[in-house]
């Protein structure tokens, strides 16, 4: 009989179960009930925790201990259900305070044990009730193994009652055990137990819901039809807390503004402060409610820091009692000295402090704020002063600690806070302001920069002078106006006061990569080298991480995959300290150009997982280059995946934003991908006409300018590619092999690369084999010391024949030719080529001259009777792919379905 989750309970105390065949038993009313299992559609399956209880032979004792709301009860009556299934006989009690009375919980026992044990019925015809003693030895002495199920352990405290569990735990028959539901640790002797082996423990971690069974419940189960971003947010706002989602789940039935719920579901939300009010709130001292209250300002804490703000010298004890009780404490940090609250119990502790003790949050975060100045924390600090709605206070601090906060890497939150600073306050000093300006520009504000920057000058006089013509230079950087911008940021950088650190180092590097652009790679990295030796603070900043960024960028330029990759892996990452959050900002071009060297190196899944983490910061911030590789190449890796959504989602996006900030070449790059895509779905007319789009916004394409996003994607490049499709091999062979020859006189040797490629199909596709043997040697050559994988798989099927007719004979000759073996090896398994691939080529009786290497690979997939799930499966691709490819069969076969496609392979000798 499967086992089900049941969601009948969730939040309550749940239902206590008889140990007999289900019927209600009459000892006592609300400690030992029944409740029938529902039917296994309305459930989720828990598999996972119960495997783990079932298959723990070795455990005497079983602690589900987690506070409430975590679905303690429902999992011990998946477990009863899973016992009685396997003919373990169990007792269920619902324990309460009264029963911290020994002989009344012996009491209780006994009148459940009656279908327990076989001998327990006759001893229940005793008048007398047993000894501790007496129902000890009946239970140890049971031949049948059983389960005794004891929900809600916390409220038994007196030293008897434990003494007696710890004695059964211990005395236990072979195959018997006890299951206990607690919101804290019973006094029992847990590190004996724990010591030989015989306790299991499930903790709130191992309860939370998954986002699967969130998404389970909440569209199975709640019948709520959240999107997946929704269902996203819902789970990280509850953390999986069962019965936060249930709450959620009940405001969630009658609306329909689902997204705004969601963004606003917070412990004011009406049903889940009532139930944390009356369900665990309640059950707290005073002084428990009190510290709470007091301490939930704060995002995260220790004991020094909770001393401080409320000003009581029990912080130790009040910590280590709400650990033990489980009250929502999250450990940050391994060695358990920083905590946080979970966020939703935190979100109703201050809306309950600010309902009951008006006003004191603001001195409560002040005096937080100082406690983190003290302990040399700015950031922390600064953000309390803004959290008591002090911005004057704010506005200096942040002065005070401008340097550190900027090499700390957070400059979205600085770039925040000094949006909430009034213009007026920001004016008493001018650091901020010009900190303000080059923040700005380094997003897709560069009108507000302008405007900060000259009321700057207005205000500070003329030592700031120079500061709205570097936000001047940053835009002709932005937009590509590269021979601009390199000589009016060397005037500017050359005049710059001394003691200029970070919007010198700001305008160097957009220098420095507006001369790699135009071929100056030498004055780049000599314009960099100066750049670091101008200030010792320099070395610490995180703005060194971005002349990293320049040379890998510049390698990859120049065909030096490999190097740049090293360079990307060997960066250090800051150490995390005191709970806080590693600043991650400060990395996000780094992050951003290791996905794409991910991506050009074939490790697609690790490529995606870096760009979907900065896809959403990449919008906000100048840099075109960031905000094509982020969204062209998560758009690639969602098409070859079947997810044409994501895919549509992306590009239009990238076309919004090269609008937005007036970027001709982000708009082109958004249109190039679609050229791409149509042409690998052989649709020459949309091609054609998106060809046309991108060559309007395609002023920058020349020889000598070259890009990191465009570095392989230019509408010059896109054409030759659409004149191989077209049957205009020969045109497009002649204009490549010019191209070639500027590309290596520019030594954008990666571009080549693309070049020597695309050269080789277009020989191909004029049936010149032996010269498309040899640009395709060159390119292999080229490729495979850095592993340029990408580069060859993006051309698809097309690529993936001339590949498998090359291996015929190419393969065996590699170490001759200067290839890599390995890397061809690796390049066929991704384009579904093999050596039987290349055997059947051979005998396939021609169909290799109609149908692709993937095309034929499909077909004899489909002959053996797999359905397009399995063929997907067994390709790696998706079915959506699977799909696309066999209506190109059809259409090549002149065929209306599967069984005359067959039918007209077989005839043909291409299957058997």
């Amino acid at each position: 009989m499967p086992v089900h989750w049941d969601y009948s309970t969730v939040g309550s105390a749940g239902p206590g179960l008889s140990a007999t065949s289900g019927e209600p038993s009459a000892s006592r009313s609300g400690s030992i009930k029944f409740a029938s299992p529902k039917s296994a559609d309305s459930h989720l399956s828990r598999s996972r925790l119960l495997e783990q209880m079932a298959n723990a032979d070795a455990a005497r004792l079983v602690l589900i201990r987690a506070a409430a709301g975590f679905g303690k009860t429902t999992l011990m009556q998946q477990y009863r259900e899973h016992c009685l299934t396997r003919g373990k006989q169990v007792l269920w009690i619902n324990l309460e305070p009264a029963d911290n009375d020994l002989q009344r919980f012996i009491n209780l026992l006994d009148k459940g044990i009656g279908g327990l044990l076989p001998m327990a019925g006759e001893q229940t015809l005793r008048n007398d009730p047993p000894s501790a003693e007496e129902m000890l030895e009946q239970l140890v002495s049971s031949v049948s193994p059983f389960a005794i199920l004891l929900d809600e352990v916390e409220v038994i405290q007196n030293p008897e009652v434990l003494d007696f569990l710890q004695q059964l735990v211990e005395q236990l028959p072979s195959g018997s055990v006890v299951v206990m539901a607690s919101r804290s640790t019973p006094g029992i002797g847990l590190g004996r137990i724990r010591a030989r082996g015989q306790l299991l423990e499930i903790r709130p971690g191992d309860l939370r819901f998954t986002p699967e069974e969130a998404m389970e419940f909440i569209r199975g189960k709640r019948q709520i039809p959240l999107h997946d971003d929704e269902l996203a947010t819902l789970y990280r706002r509850t953390e999986g807390w069962i019965a936060g989602l249930y709450l959620a789940s009940l405001s969630l039935k009658d609306r329909d503004d689902h997204s705004a719920f969601i963004a606003s579901f917070s412990g004011s939300n009406l049903e889940l402060a009532e139930y944390l009010t009356e369900d665990i709130l309640a059950r707290q001292t005073e002084d428990c409610r009190v510290f709470l209250m007091q301490t939930s300002i704060l995002e995260q804490f220790c004991v020094p820091l909770c001393e401080t703000v409320t000003g009581r010298k029990d912080s130790r004890a009040m910590i280590d009692h709400l650990d033990r009780t489980n009250l929502f404490l999250v450990p940050v940090d391994s060695q358990q000295q920083w905590f946080r609250y979970h966020h939703l119990f935190a979100s109703f502790l201050r809306h309950a402090l600010d309902r009951l003790y008006p006003g004191m949050a603001q001195t409560l975060h002040e005096t937080a704020a100082q406690w983190f100045f003290d302990a040399g924390q700015p950031i922390p600090g600064v953000e309390h002063l803004f959290s008591a709605g002090l911005l004057d206070e704010a506005a200096e601090g942040l002065n005070r600690h401008l340097d550190t906060l900027i090499d700390s890497g957070r400059t979205r939150l600085l770039l925040r806070w000094l949006d909430r600073i009034p213009e007026a306050t920001r004016d008493r000093y001018p650091s901020l302001n010009q900190a303000y300006a080059w923040l700005l520009a380094s997003t897709t504000r560069l009108k507000d920069a302008m405007q900060v920057a000259e009321r700057l000058e207005q205000q500070s006089g003329p030592d700031y002078a120079y500061v709205p013509q570097v936000v001047q230079c940053l835009r002709l950087g932005v937009t590509d106006q590269a021979e601009d911008c390199c000589r009016r940021g060397v005037e500017l950088l050359a005049r710059m006061p001394a003691d200029e650190v970070n919007l010198y180092i700001v305008l160097a590097n957009s220098v420095a990569m507006n001369m790699v652009a135009s071929g100056r790679y030498d004055e780049a990295r000599n314009l960099l080298s100066s750049a670091l030796q101008r200030d010792s603070r320099v070395h610490s900043s995180f703005l060194r991480h971005i002349f990293r960024v320049n040379e890998s960028t510049l390698d990859l330029i120049q065909g030096r995959l490999s190097s740049a990759l090293v360079r990307m892996q060997s960066t250090p990452e800051r150490p995390q300290t005191n709970g806080q959050r590693k600043p991650h900002e400060a990395k996000l071009s780094m992050d951003i150009l290791h996905g794409l060297l991910l991506y050009e190196n074939g490790n697609f899944e690790q490529a995606q997982s870096h760009l979907s983490r900065c896809l959403f910061f990449a919008k906000q911030v100048s840099s075109p280059e960031n905000q094509i590789v982020t969204h062209v190449l998560t758009a690639r890796i969602a098409y070859s995946q079947g997810d044409r959504t994501t895919w549509t989602r992306c590009l239009v996006e990238l076309e919004q934003i090269g609008r937005q900030v007036g970027s001709r070449r982000v708009e082109c790059s958004a249109w190039l991908e679609r050229v791409r895509v149509a042409l690998l779905e052989q649709r020459l007319d949309t091609a054609t006409q998106a060809l046309h789009s991108a060559d309007l916004a395609g002023d920058w394409d020349r020889p000598d300018f070259i890009r990191l996003a465009n570095d392989v994607d230019t509408p010059s490049i896109a054409r030759q590619r659409l004149r191989i499709f077209q049957g205009e091999g020969a045109a497009a062979a002649k204009a490549l092999r010019t191209a070639i020859e500027q590309a290596r006189h520019w030594q954008h040797h990666r571009r080549e690369l693309k070049l020597q490629i695309l050269l080789a199909l277009a020989l191909d596709s004029i049936q010149q084999p032996q010269e498309a043997f040899q640009a395709l040697n060159e390119a292999l050559r080229l490729a495979s010391q850095d592993g340029f994988l990408a580069t060859f798989i993006e051309e698809g099927e097309r690529m993936a024949g001339l590949l498998q007719r090359w291996a015929t004979t190419g393969k065996a000759r590699c170490k001759e030719l200067g290839i890599e073996c390995r890397f061809v090896d690796t390049l066929m398994q991704h384009l579904g080529v093999s050596d039987g691939n290349m055997e059947d080529a051979r005998t396939d009786n021609g169909a290799h001259e109609v149908l692709t290497v993937r095309e034929y690979q499909i077909l004899q997939l489909l002959a053996a009777g797999h359905r397009n799930r399995e063929i997907a499966e067994k390709v790696f691709l998706s079915e959506f792919t699977v799909k696309s490819h066999l209506q190109k069969i059809y259409a090549k076969l002149e065929t209306n379905g599967r069984t005359e496609t067959l039918a007209i392979a077989r005839s043909r000798g291409w299957i058997t």
